[in-house]
Formats: C-alpha cells, structure tokens, sequence
C-alpha cells in the first residue's frame, strides 16, 4: 500500500489499430494505416490506497485512403485526433511487476485534412469519447516505472448508437491502442 498520497506524471508512445469496426465492415471502402499516438499524463493517488485520479492528454495521428461511407467521395488524408481524458486507475505500485486498468471519459477534438484537397475543406469535430485499459508496470527505480498499456478507445459512442444514418468515416468507432511510457512518482 502506498504510505501517502502522491503525484505521478508520465509520457509514452505506441500504435495500434484504429477504427477497428469501420476497417472490418466490407461495405466501408476505406483502410487505416496503423495510427502514431503518444501522450502525456498526471496521476493523483489517493491516501493509503492503491488507486487514483489521472489526467491524460493524448494525440493520436492516422493516415485514411479510399471512399467515404455515406458520399463516396474519395478519400487521401490524415487524421489527427487529440483526447483530453479523466481516468481511474487502480495499479499496485509495491512490487517489482504491477498489474491494473483504468478506465474513464473525455473529450475528443478530431482534425480531418485531405492530402489533395479537390475543393473537400478540412473536417473538425469534437465528441465524447471512453477508455478503457490494461496496464502493465515494471519498476525500475524506486519511483520510475516502465509501463505497457493496452486498452479500447471508443470514440462518440453515443453517435453510434445513434443508427448507421448518422454514422460518419473516421467517426464513431472503436481503436485498440498499445502504449510503452514511462512513470515517475513524486
């Protein structure tokens, strides 16, 4: 158990998958490359216990060739998303190997920018998103922490279940996400 309660920040980088559902969908004429993310977090943990609050600021950047699903237009861009989340995170920090997850919502401010533009402005959106994960940590030091996270971003869920009418390409959808940071304990 933790003596007191502590401040944490942490940075990492990973990939993964993005738009796991779209990508499946053999009506979507559309593939993602395996997105670029990297963030920065704070944590909180509370008093004599082994979960807390933590503050992610995360940007995930990935490139989108094909067709959209509803116009059909042609499609040659990237996609930069940048979520700003609130988590829970429950992760022991008293042995060698932890194991945890966290959880949480945020909000996610999308930025879609075609590569040749054909007259298509660039497309923003902002939605709700949800996290969950696994984490993964190996202390190195007494107050450093290398850790593997890996866990489901599901951006606009409520969109989603809105009907596929409403739906939108590299809109609401689910990314799987596998990070490597790093963590310091103050």
């Amino acid at each position: 158990m933790a003596p007191a309660q502590t401040f944490e920040i942490g940075a990492g980088a990973g990939t993964g998958a993005y738009y796991i559902i779209e990508e499946a969908d053999n009506n979507a004429i559309t593939a993602y490359d395996s997105p670029a993310s990297m963030f920065v977090d704070v944590k909180y943990n509370f008093k004599d216990r082994i979960d807390g609050v933590k503050l992610r600021l995360q940007n995930t950047s990935v490139h989108i060739l094909g067709r959209d699903y509803q116009t059909g237009t042609a499609l040659d861009g990237r996609i930069e998303s940048f979520t700003t989340s609130l988590l829970y995170e429950r992760l022991r920090t008293d042995r060698v190997f932890n194991v945890g997850y966290h959880f949480g919502m945020g909000v996610t401010q999308q930025h879609f920018k075609q590569v040749i533009s054909n007259g298509i402005p660039a497309v923003q959106d902002r939605f709700m998103s949800l996290t969950f994960g696994g984490i993964y940590a190996l202390r190195i030091h007494e107050h450093l922490h290398l850790n593997l996270e890996t866990g489901i971003l599901w951006t606009d869920p409520i969109n989603g279940f809105r009907g596929s009418e409403n739906w939108q390409t590299a809109g609401e959808d689910i990314s799987f996400l596998a990070q490597l940071g790093l963590s310091y304990r103050f």
